[in-house]
């Protein structure tokens, strides 16, 4: 450790001299530029287009969120090195590069107004069901985001949705093979089936001392106490620091003055349309006849039609045409730019001539205006405070970074003097092992802080681990158990039950394949089962899907081999409780797609269109990935 080195040096003044420019350098530049790679650093390159560390390091956190969610928090980072995450995040990332690139150079594009019907849709943005860009300002700000970098982010996903939608659209399901799948997927089969019980055998099947210590002796590594620590720690967050914070009024008040114009809220007007859709790689031929069917409309709207009945019957826009045409309140900004110039030209109640935009020929109607407006104070105050705390907990936040930092170090044996000068609780952490922890040790961070030489051998306070954003803490080893081996009188009852267990399942397997001979060999199986006082299930066809059974059963069910007519087939199958089942097929019923309910043939139909479109979609990216070039840098992850 880098601080430890000179910490071991620091003897003379001059030593001390040093320590001082280094504390210097680093509160100036920030430790964490000499520990963490350059976030600038590129990971890979497609076409010469690099792809940076942070853009990894994104990425990584959020698979590694979702895995630690899967697991219960607990994942080491062994387990993520062996599941080989780092690699499966960089490859996700230059593949996404080289569709964007190809989809960029094919023209596919994501228009402003798709972007933000998207975006609208999010309900945090809204304010009584409407989208407000205020909130949506605000909202990006409190997760440190830009417009400008979010809607970047959502156009590029809205971007590599478009081919593999658009392959999906040009893959055909035969007749044929969706009756083969029906006649699969549905098929039923008549059974017959007992689950003989392991637990009835370990009353039955018993274990030897000399058996006891054989498997004592031959497992020690199952018997194994890990290594833990606990430690003692103290936390600096700016979340806790705005606690403390008293609003001034009258800063807040100032801020709204001079930001005045951030909570504006432009002119929006609500108008209603009717859309004959123009494609738009169609033909002349077929712009003309949708500009002639627009015109058309247009006259039967200046005989006196309403807008309302003529927008529902004859708009190509589905969701508005359900409410007369109405397309709501807009801003100009998020709207065609041909379809706002002829609305804004529009006095309210009056209805444009025939327009033209990139979705085709419009009719507009405005029906209402409301003016370009500033919100009050009090409207947006909370806003106002939110700022203002953040901006005051982070600057209380940075000051005493260094401060916690310098104490921590220059004061390694203890806790107490940082916590006494900056009001800092000294907490405990339960114990913990290397691998896992609850608590403030479910982080990697921690853990390796904790068990690093210089907290565990020297016995120092750790330098600074950061938790998050604005969240620190320093910490101590306060309880160290090393690795040991549990003795065997600790554990003899638990390794007693696994042997019964194991003999238990041993057991019933011999009398389960027992009972598969002589079934074979012509035997009545439920008469065989009497003197046991077991008995023969019959429930009679089940499909894939039967939930009265074991779902390994089932599936082992219908993975055997169909019987020849007039005759049965016998298996067996173990669970994973350990009981054994035999089972019998009787008969074998295939699916009908005659049978299936129209809606059902749909679902079955886009279903199947979207696998397959998927996979021609990925076989379409293997050949785009043969021709990029294409460098990756693990060593820099």
């Amino acid at each position: 450790m880098l601080m430890q080195a000179i910490r071991d040096r620091a003897q003379s003044w001059i030593a001390w001299v040093i320590v001082s420019l280094l504390i210097v350098v680093f509160a100036f530049w920030g430790i964490s530029s000499y520990l963490e790679p350059d976030s600038n650093a590129s990971v890979a390159t497609v076409n010469g287009v690099d792809i940076k560390y942070n853009q990894f390091q994104h990425e990584y956190d959020l698979k590694r969120s979702q895995l630690m969610s899967q697991f219960g928090g607990n994942i080491s980072p062994e387990m993520l090195e062996s599941l080989g995450i780092k690699d499966q995040v960089l490859q996700q990332l230059v593949d996404e590069e080289i569709q964007y690139q190809t989809l960029g150079d094919r023209g596919f594009r994501v228009g402003d107004q798709q972007l933000f019907n998207m975006i609208a849709q999010f309900p945090e943005f809204q304010v009584d069901g409407i989208f407000d860009r205020a909130r949506y300002e605000q909202m990006l700000g409190s997760i440190r985001s830009t417009p400008v970098i979010w809607e970047y982010q959502q156009r590029r996903a809205l971007l590599l949705e478009q081919p593999a939608r658009g392959v999906a659209s040009t893959v055909l399901v035969s007749k044929v093979g969706l009756s083969h799948m029906v006649k699969v997927r549905d098929q039923e089969r008549s059974v017959g089936y007992v689950v003989l019980s392991a637990k009835d055998y370990e009353d039955k099947v018993t274990v030897e001392e000399a058996e006891i210590k054989t498997y004592y002796d031959s497992n020690l590594e199952r018997y194994k106490n890990p290594e833990q620590v606990s430690v003692e720690y103290v936390e600096l967050s700016a979340d806790d620091l705005k606690k403390n914070i008293a609003v001034d009024e009258g800063e807040l008040l100032m801020r709204y003055q001079a930001q005045e114009e951030n909570y504006a809220v432009e002119e929006r007007r609500q108008a209603s349309h009717i859309l004959v859709e123009v494609d738009p790689d169609g033909d002349e031929s077929e712009k003309a006849a949708a500009k002639s069917k627009a015109e058309a409309i247009l006259s039967r709207l200046e005989n006196g039609e309403s807008f309302e009945d003529l927008a529902a019957a004859e708009s190509d826009d589905p969701l508005s045409a359900k409410k007369g045409g109405d397309l709501g309140f807009f801003e100009s900004a998020f709207m065609d730019k041909s379809f706002v110039k002829a609305t804004y030209a529009l006095e309210k109640g009056q209805m444009s001539g025939v327009v033209r935009s990139g979705f085709g020929f419009h009719i507009i109607k405005l029906t209402d205006i409301e003016p370009r407006r500033v919100k009050p104070f009090a409207d947006v105050r909370s806003m106002l405070e939110d700022e203002y705390l953040n901006e005051k907990a982070e600057d209380f936040y940075y000051d005493q970074i260094e401060q916690l930092e310098t104490l921590a170090y220059e004061n390694p044996e203890s806790l107490s003097v940082v916590s006494d000068i900056l009001g800092l609780e000294i907490k405990t952490s339960e114990l913990f092992s290397r691998d896992f922890g609850s608590g403030i040790a479910q982080e990697d961070k921690v853990r390796a802080a904790a068990f690093g030489d210089d907290v565990m051998e020297n016995k120092n306070n750790s330098e600074a681990v950061e938790l998050g954003a604005n969240k620190i803490l320093v910490l101590r080893v306060k309880e160290h158990n090393t690795e040991s081996t549990k003795k065997l009188d600790e554990v003899r009852a638990q390794v007693k039950r696994t042997l019964k267990r194991d003999k238990a399942r041993n057991a019933v397997q011999v009398f389960g394949d027992e009972l598969l001979k002589q079934a074979q060999s012509g035997a009545d199986v439920g008469e065989l089962l009497v003197e046991d006082e077991l008995e023969w299930d019959k429930p009679g066809f089940i499909g894939r899907q039967y939930t009265d059974m074991d779902n390994g059963l089932v599936s082992a069910i219908f993975k055997t081999v169909k019987p020849k007519a007039e005759e049965s087939v016998y298996g067996t199958y173990q669970l994973t409780s350990g009981d054994y089942a035999l089972y019998a097929i009787y008969g074998v019923q295939d699916g009908d797609i005659k049978s299936l309910k129209e809606e059902d043939r749909k679902s079955m139909v886009e279903g199947q269109t979207q696998m397959r479109g998927v996979l021609d979609y990925r076989s379409m990216l293997e050949g785009w990935k043969k021709s990029a070039d294409v460098q990756t840098y693990p060593d820099r992850l």
